[in-house]
This record gives C-alpha cells, sequence and structure tokens, in this order.
C-alpha cells in the first residue's frame, strides 16, 4: 500500500479544506487521526505544501510573518501590510521553550488564534436585530471558518517557501530534487534530496551537514530532518537542537555533533554530547505498578484493571509504595481479564510482533517434586488461559519431568518456565534451569529474600525465545525467523496464579512471594533495555527511569544516550539493541 492509499481519510478531507467545503465533523476527524501519528502529520503537511506551491503562482492574500524579540511572536496580516497592533489576526506572544518539535508552536500559535476568534464571536457587538436560533446558527459557520482559515495558516507558516528564506547551502557535492523541493544556486530550499555524491550543507544556522552519497533526506525546516536511507552526520553543531527523524525514531542532538545511519536497515546511531532518543515504541501494553490504593489494581498504560483475590495483598513495593503478597492459596491472584479477546487473536493480549512479560519478584518457591496435580509444584507469575490450553501464556516457577513439549528438551527440576504457542510449532516451553551451572543461579540463591528482576522475551523476526534474570539472558531458543505466535482470545489472565475454571478451587499453581511492577509488552524488549530496565529499578526508579507514582504513563519517553557512544537500534521499535564504546 503507497503512502496516498493509506492516508487516503486524511487526503479528502485535506481537499475539502482546499476546496473551503469542510465540514465541521471532518475538522474533528482530521484532529482524530493526526493526534499522536508522526507519518500522518507529515503527509499531510506534504500533501497540504503540494496544493499549496501549485497555487504559488498566485500572490497570496495573506503573508506569514516570524520574528524573534525577547519571546517569540507570530503576526499574522494582510500580505504587504505593516503590523498593526489592534489587527483582528494578532496572536499574543509566546515563549518557545521547547525546540525539540516545531509543531508545537504552530499547535499553540493555533490555539491562541482560535481563542481570540471566539471571544470576538462572543462579544455583544456580534449581536444585532437577528433572531437567537440565527445568531447561532452563522456563529458556528464562523467558528468553523475561522478554525479553517486558522490551521491553514498555521500550515503556510511551515510550508510556503519564502524565496529569501531558504535553509541552507550545498558546500561540496551534489544533489538532486525527489518529488519535491528546491536548488537555487547551489541554495536549499525545504523538499527531499537524494545525495547523487558526497555532499556537505551548511544550514544558515552555521551547522554542517556531512550527507553519504545515495542518502535521501528530507529538510523539513532547520531543526528537523528525516533521514530515510544512508547516513547524515551534523560536523559543526552550533549549540542549536537538530532532530534527525527516522523510521521509528527521532534523536535531538541537544546542539552537539551526532551521525545517523542505515545499514541493512538496522538505524546505528553514534552520539556527541547529551543526544536524547525519543522512540516510536517504547510502551508496554499493560502495565500495574501496584502503587495505587483501593481494591483494583490500575493498568498504567492500558484498560486491563485488575481485581486481586484475598490471597493477594498489598504490602510495601519492592519500588514504589505497593506490592501484593501473594500467599500460596487458591485465592492468590489478580485477575486482569481478557484484554476484550473474543476469539483468539483477538483482544489486547493477541501480539503480531512478539512479546514481553516483565516482573519484579520475592520468591518463596518451595520446588516440591510432587504437587497435587502430579506434577512438581507451580508458582504463575503471570498466566493466560483458553478452553485450549495449547495457547497459553505462561511464566511460572516449575519442578516436572517428562514433558515432551520442552524446547530445548530435556529434563528438568526446579526451573523458570516460559510457554507459548507458536504457528507452525506449537506449544512449547523454555526452562531456565535453577542449577547453579553456567552463570545460573540455584533455587536456595534465589530465595535470598531480595527482589529479583524477570524477563520472558520472544521476538517473531528473530525466532528468538529468551529468559532474563537480573539484566541477564540464562536461557534461549532460535526458531526459525518470522515464526508467528498465536495468542489473545476471551480466556482470562492472572498475576499469580492459572486462571483456569479447573484450578480455581485448588491452589496448585499458586504463587508464595511478592509480585511487583508487571509489564505486558507486544513486541520483544532488545537485550540493552531489558539491562537499562534493571539498573533502573536498582537505583529505586520504575523500568523508565521514571518516579515511581500511580499515574498513567506518558505517551513519549526521552531517553539520555551515554556520551561518545555506537548504538544500533532494534529496526521495529526505535528502542536501544546494543551499544559499543567508540
Amino acid at each position: 500500500m503507497n503512502r496516498t492509499d493509506e492516508f487516503q481519510e486524511i487526503r479528502d478531507i485535506a481537499d475539502c479544506i482546499c476546496n473551503e467545503d469542510v465540514t465541521p465533523e471532518q475538522v474533528n476527524q482530521l484532529e482524530k487521526l493526526l493526534t499522536d501519528n508522526d507519518d500522518a502529520q507529515r503527509f499531510y503537511y506534504e500533501y497540504i505544501g503540494m496544493h499549496v506551491h501549485m497555487k504559488s503562482a498566485s500572490e497570496p492574500s495573506m503573508e506569514v510573518v516570524r520574528r524573534r524579540m525577547q519571546v517569540e511572536e507570530v503576526i499574522i496580516r494582510p500580505a504587504g501590510s505593516a503590523d498593526h497592533v489592534n489587527s483582528p489576526f494578532n496572536t499574543k506572544p509566546f515563549q518557545n521553550s521547547d525546540n525539540t518539535n516545531t509543531h508545537n508552536d504552530d499547535t499553540q500559535t493555533n490555539n491562541h488564534i482560535s481563542e481570540l476568534n471566539s471571544e470576538k464571536l462572543d462579544s455583544p457587538k456580534s449581536s444585532g436585530a437577528k433572531t437567537k436560533s440565527t445568531e447561532r446558527k452563522l456563529l458556528g459557520i464562523l467558528i468553523v471558518s475561522l478554525t479553517i482559515l486558522s490551521i491553514l495558516l498555521a500550515l503556510l507558516f511551515l510550508l510556503v517557501r519564502d524565496p529569501d528564506n531558504h535553509l541552507g547551502q550545498i558546500v561540496t557535492g551534489k544533489l538532486a530534487i525527489q518529488g519535491f523541493g528546491k536548488i537555487d544556486s547551489n541554495h536549499l530550499y525545504s523538499g527531499e534530496y537524494l545525495s547523487e555524491q558526497d555532499a556537505v550543507i551548511q544550514l544558515t544556522s552555521g551547522e554542517l551537514l556531512s550527507i553519504e552519497k545515495q542518502s535521501i533526506i528530507k529538510l523539513f525546516n532547520q531543526s528537523e530532518i528525516e533521514l530515510k536511507q544512508g547516513a547524515i552526520s551534523i560536523d559543526k553543531p552550533q549549540g542549536n537542537n537538530i532532530s534527525i527523524i527516522g523510521t521509528n525514531f527521532t534523536i535531538n542532538s541537544a546542539g552537539s555533533n551526532l551521525s545517523v545511519k542505515f545499514k541493512d536497515d538496522v538505524p546505528i546511531v553514534t552520539t556527541g554530547h547529551q543526544n536524547i532518543l525519543i522512540p516510536n515504541r517504547w510502551r508496554p501494553q499493560h502495565y500495574w505498578s501496584f502503587d495505587g490504593k483501593g481494591d483494583r489494581a490500575a493498568d498504567l498504560a492500558g484498560n486491563a484493571t485488575g481485581i486481586p483475590d484475598k490471597g493477594a495483598v498489598r504490602v510495601k513495593g519492592l519500588i514504589g509504595t505497593g506490592a501484593f503478597d501473594f500467599d500460596n492459596t487458591k485465592d492468590a491472584r489478580i485477575n486482569v481479564g481478557s484484554g476484550g479477546g473474543t476469539v483468539p487473536a483477538t483482544g489486547s493480549f493477541a501480539v503480531t510482533d512478539g512479546i514481553t512479560i516483565e516482573a519484579l519478584i520475592v520468591t518463596r518457591y518451595t520446588g516440591n517434586p510432587l504437587g497435587n496435580n502430579g506434577y512438581g509444584e507451580l508458582d504463575e507469575i503471570f498466566r493466560k488461559d483458553q478452553a485450549d490450553e495449547d495457547l497459553r501464556i505462561l511464566l511460572s516457577f516449575q519442578n516436572d519431568t517428562g514433558k515432551d513439549y520442552l524446547k530445548p528438551e530435556g529434563d528438568f527440576a526446579e526451573s523458570l518456565s516460559f510457554g507459548l504457542y507458536l504457528v507452525g510449532q506449537g506449544y512449547h516451553e523454555l526452562k531456565l534451569p535453577l542449577d547453579g551451572k553456567n552463570g545460573r543461579p540455584t533455587l536456595t540463591q534465589l530465595k535470598d529474600g531480595k527482589a529479583h528482576h524477570v524477563v520472558a522475551t520472544y521476538n517473531v523476526s528473530t525466532g528468538l525465545k529468551a529468559i532474563y534474570l537480573d539484566g541477564q539472558m540464562l536461557a534461549h531458543y532460535q526458531y526459525p525467523a518470522g515464526s508467528k505466535m498465536l495468542s489473545g482470545g476471551s480466556g482470562m489472565a492472572n498475576i499469580g496464579n492459572s486462571p483456569n475454571a479447573d484450578d480455581e478451587s485448588s491452589d496448585n499453581e499458586s504463587f508464595s512471594g511478592i509480585i511487583d511492577e508487571v509489564a505486558f509488552y507486544d513486541f520483544a524488549l532488545p537485550d540493552y533495555m531489558i539491562r537499562q530496565h534493571f539498573n533502573f529499578f536498582q537505583q529505586g526508579q520504575n523500568y523508565f527511569g521514571l518516579i515511581q507514582n500511580s499515574t498513567d504513563l506518558p505517551q513519549n519517553i526521552h531517553i539520555q544516550l551515554s556520551d561518545q557512544q555506537t548504538y544500533f537500534l532494534d529496526p521495529l521499535t526505535g528502542l536501544p539493541e546494543s551499544h559499543n564504546l567508540k
């Protein structure tokens, strides 16, 4: 599917805006489509820009002047006129407090315009001899018209190319226009370009950008540059923040040098000083910090609020204010529901790209080799089941032998077990033996009364299934790359016990100990991030380096990268996979 087809609805609404026949419902829908979707926003800006470019031969009736004084001020005025303090289009001055996202300035400006227009429309002067119903109708039309005008003016502010306002110049090498753009006497304007040779660009703000041959870049403005392929580096920083945008990440230079390149579709970042990474995908699908109060376990990332049974009691958190102590009885469970699933591959526990289950635990697991179920004792950390148990997901302590669905095969006594159903493979469990060998702890060592970080991951693209303990991968199995998993559906998920109806009257799989900070992801966390989460936990912060509290996770996160290092980013999420010292 090409971009035009992907954003067809946005294109249709944009056409209506340009034709001045947009409806209020379409304006509301456009706002929903653009919210928190960088790709959709860029398509919208480019599409509107195309209309502006096509009509550039005709002189616009309005011009946008941006000037910087002690605070930044945006004035929208009739073209060719001087400033008028009392002009109805004047906006309030505002402080540009964050230059890491220039679109925020325009959104704020747009809000000021809308507020001022609304104030004017609500004034006594707008009333006349008309009836109240007529006034309301006209008022609604005027509000919609002025809102559309403010949107168009904000976009024109971003996209209209002033012939005297180039973004930089080509110092060496050669660039070719890709689709849209402008090169005039080696001056570069906003647009998309292919470097036919190694090239050096100097922005008007002074920074030198080195562009590798056959790279494709898109210049939005002096502070935002998208790298589509190849490599780019900031070689002469001038203290200005420049954002390099990739397919699934943004990196802010923070006024320092920075290098970004793609090698076999893997983004590679070489840092300067205090560069900041903003990955497109980092949030868990569900996250229970257990720091809230009351009779529910709030989901701070999704909608799977948990219901604790009487065998799960709130205690002081392993980090933060709260955790749950599970008493090893049939009532030791927190039911977090089905995630809205009805059949397999539906609901918020259904995953496509991979899975991660993450938790902090203090275990009192006995490791009894003979439990009430005919197998050894099980202590479930997390489990989700279907009526068909082959589709279950589990992360648990186990002590059993003779299973024919283990990968790798073998007989294991006390262990951590991670079970998934893979299409074409079936249901398998991966074991992390607690035998004290090859860097693995014994069960006695794990039962030291301290909190331990347990993570289980499966990555569909690589086929790697793994179990981590305290930041270290201690068990793994390699499936064919691309092996998909089947999950989701109507089966219940529980923290601290099994959700199976047959087991609700028994304590066969109930957990004994404390569980805190449970997270469920619809992708595999990279190695680097698992170690980072463990390090944050040791520092008394949550997995994401945030102060522990009971509020929802933010939509975006800024990851401070270490200075003078090379990072390899995960192509799926934009998160760091690994890093090397330079």
